[in-house]
């Protein structure tokens, strides 16, 4: 009787344990009879499913799973009570619950079998695992955003593992991940798993040394190095990764090769602008100053005729130099913005060859030069600008000129070849080395700078000749054997098979004398009085009556008191510009017929554009050439 007293309280503190057990435990667990009855429902399976014990227990467990789930629970149990066969799931199962207030979740399910006398109960054991599915799910979707990012970013990613030998040295690196950007950034194909010593031998020693003190030390780094095995320059952010023992490295790179070389290239043309300005300034000077010393010659009381003379001569030479300055810039400016327009017609290259022999003419004979020009027998038809064909001509003979030793011998060769007409420069001079002819028509560009300082320039002429020869279709090119063996520029252009040569081509200007001087009274303004009376002594100078005023609002009344012939005016004027004041004039119908010369320092396209549109019949820029100046007054008008 003891015995078997002891054996019941040893099942009771037995059941009691157990229902401790099952009281605290945090999973749910959950005993149905075999015909799916609810007998057991703990605390925890209340805490899950928001049900009191007492509202579960005597139900049947469908109230617990939603609609989807209760075809199989009947199934399960139909199964069993015809079989008497119950299907373990001992290891968890996701499946969906239900709680209370409707809302569904996901849970781990787990069924065990256990018999109470001859009727075999269910226990369920289930666990909430909605805070780990929700993980789950935000570390599927950080993976996916980490992947997007990582195949979809421009820059370069890889991790490596860093190789040291027994004395800790860094001495190479193998690859282990690698970005889609990788190749594109540093041309490195199937790169995982590879050594960059393999890859590249040469390999600079700084990237093994950087990546090796970083693996070391832990301290990330942000450095700028060229890669020149690579033939790339690159912008890096590396920073250790992992355990230190493992040495790896990520490293965030981006190829910055291009904008390095715009760097250096905007390094180089500033170098160049500051040498350019330096260079102009010298030249402005060059021509400025005997030009002073000739004035204060002309002024000086014991100055006589010849001495006189001789200064005007030099004013003049260096006066030209100046406008020739001044034109080859504003040239440059033109063609670099497509602003020039070429007057096509048919050219016989011998005409612009005699052009631009005379053109050139002053620095040959300066220099002693011999000069040899060979001309085709049958005239070499061209379609072109006479005026833009003949400066190139004379730009290719100056700049032989100013790069060949005094007493040297140049020769200018005309003829066709396979349907192209060509012009060749050849001298005796300092030649062109091989690394200048490779950059020779750039701008800025000057060979032996000793030579050419001697006679001016701003290394732009053969610039000029490259862009204008371009814009008529055509090409040029330089020959040397080197340094002091002379050098030839050939100029390529299409030429006209069957071209008719057009009344007037290359004659010249032929200018009238004034025959009636006093007829035409002119008025000269300008607000630059010295400017205003030198033009009006040289036009007094050849008869003509001459009148001077100073400023735009005084025109009009001095013109109706005076009724000039001609005007010459400038264009910045105070108080009112020369475009309103030809405007003006051209409303007076006194005026309407009268020739307007624009004097100005503004010579462009849009320049000329506007003066023509204002009313003006000529447009001269400054310094204005006397001769045209003088040409364009002589020319017989219709008065009123």
């Amino acid at each position: 009787m003891e015995s078997t007293l002891g054996t019941l309280e040893e099942l009771a503190q037995a059941e009691e344990r157990m229902r401790s057990v099952v009281n605290h435990v945090v999973d749910g667990i959950i005993s149905i009879d075999e015909h799916g009855m609810v007998t057991t429902f703990n605390p925890a399976a209340e805490r899950i499913f928001g049900y009191a014990a007492s509202e579960v227990i005597g139900q049947n467990v469908k109230l617990l799973m939603p609609e989807p789930y209760h075809s199989e629970h009947d199934g399960y149990i139909a199964n069993y009570l015809r079989t008497g066969q119950a299907k373990i799931i001992g290891i968890g199962r996701e499946v969906v619950g239900r709680r209370k207030d409707g809302s569904t979740f996901p849970m781990e399910l787990a069924i065990s079998v256990f018999r109470l006398g001859e009727r075999r109960h269910f226990t369920g054991i289930v666990r909430d695992i909605t805070d780990r599915k929700r993980a789950v799910e935000e570390l599927r979707q950080a993976e996916e955003r980490y992947r997007e990012l990582f195949e979809s970013i421009d820059q370069g990613f890889c991790t490596i593992e860093v190789l040291f030998d027994e004395n800790e040295k860094p001495i190479d690196y193998r690859f282990l991940i690698v970005n889609p950007a990788f190749e594109r950034q540093t041309g490195i194909k199937n790169a995982v798993g590879r050594r960059m010593r393999e890859i590249a031998p040469l390999h600079e020693e700084h990237w093994f040394q950087t990546y090796g003190q970083i693996a070391l030390t832990g301290q990330a780094r942000r450095f700028e190095n060229p890669a020149a095995e690579l033939q790339r320059y690159y912008d890096v952010y590396a920073w250790r990764v992992g355990e230190p023992a493992e040495h790896r490295v990520a490293i965030l790179f981006n190829d910055i090769t291009a904008r390095k070389q715009t760097e250096e290239a905007l390094r180089e043309a500033d170098r160049q602008k500051n040498e350019f300005l330096a260079m102009l300034a010298h030249e402005l000077r060059n021509p400025l100053a005997p030009m002073r010393n000739a004035l204060h010659l002309m002024k000086m009381p014991g100055a006589d005729g010849t001495m006189v003379y001789q200064a005007r001569d030099m004013m003049e030479r260096q006066m030209h130099q100046l406008v020739r300055l001044v034109d080859d810039l504003l040239d440059v400016s033109r063609i670099v913005r497509g602003k020039i327009d070429l007057r096509k017609e048919p050219v016989d290259l011998a005409v612009a060859v005699s052009r631009a022999v005379e053109t050139a003419h002053p620095v040959m004979e300066s220099q002693g030069h011999q000069l040899t020009v060979s001309l085709s027998e049958q005239p070499v038809w061209v379609d072109g600008d006479l005026i833009r064909l003949s400066q190139v001509i004379a730009n290719l003979l100056t700049n032989a000129a100013k790069y060949t030793e005094k007493a040297g011998r140049i020769a200018v060769h005309v003829e066709r070849e396979n349907g192209e007409a060509l012009v060749r420069v050849r001298d005796t001079g300092v030649g062109v080395p091989a690394d200048v002819q490779l950059r020779i028509f750039d701008l800025f560009v000057q060979g032996d700078r000793s030579l050419a300082r001697s006679q001016g320039g701003l290394g732009i002429g053969l610039t000029l000749v490259k862009r204008l020869v371009e814009m008529h279709g055509g090409s040029v090119s330089v020959a040397s054997a080197g340094a002091g063996q002379g050098s030839e520029f050939t100029v390529r252009l299409p030429v006209l098979p069957e071209a008719q040569n057009s009344d007037g081509i290359g004659a010249p200007c032929v200018q009238s004398h004034v025959t009636d001087a006093l007829r035409k009274r002119v008025l000269v303004v300008d607000d630059n009085v010295d400017a205003a009376e030198s033009i009006a002594m040289i036009i007094r100078v050849s008869g003509y009556d001459v009148r001077c005023v100073y400023d735009g609002p005084s025109v009009l009344q001095a013109a109706k008191a005076y009724l000039p012939d001609v005007v010459v005016l400038d264009i910045g004027l105070p108080g009112l510009s020369g475009y309103d004041v030809a405007r003006g004039l051209r409303e007076q119908p006194e005026f309407k017929r009268t020739p307007l010369v624009a004097v100005t320092g503004y010579g462009q396209e849009e320049d000329r554009r506007r003066s023509h549109e204002a009313g003006f019949d000529c447009h001269l820029t400054k310094p204005v050439d006397p001769v045209a100046l003088q040409a364009f007054i002589d020319r017989p008008f219709s008065f009123r």
